[in-house]
């Protein structure tokens, strides 16, 4: 189920599509999937959407927007919200921050 999820992330991936993909219920689902990974399918979908949307970020221009709509999140006050719970700032704030880090660390090993 995780590899489903983690090739499909940018997909609509609701509990009845992924327990139909499973032949399982829902609820059966959402059980033993909590149970194995200490996180619901819902929880670990986030999780894996927030790590790609960090990397593109990281890597990319791309508008906040269009990086939520890339990652299966078209709601970007949602993408913006779930971001900012997850990770403590937000996604505009994340990647300043982080080409701030990466500057510092090129302006540093440039002077030695």
């Amino acid at each position: 189920m995780t590899d489903y999820i983690d090739k499909n992330y940018m997909e609509t991936l609701t509990l009845e599509t992924l327990a139909n993909i499973s032949h399982g219920s829902p609820y059966h689902l959402q059980r033993t999937f909590k149970k194995v990974k200490d996180l619901t399918p819902v929880e670990y979908i986030q999780q894996v959407r927030v790590e790609k949307a960090k990397a593109q970020l990281l890597s990319s221009n791309k508008p906040i927007s269009e990086v939520g709509m890339s990652v299966g999140m078209p709601n970007t006050p949602y993408f913006i919200t779930l971001f900012k719970k997850r990770i403590g700032q937000t996604p505009a704030s994340y990647r300043q921050l982080q080409n701030q880090i990466k500057m510092e660390v090129f302006d540093h090993e440039k002077q030695h």
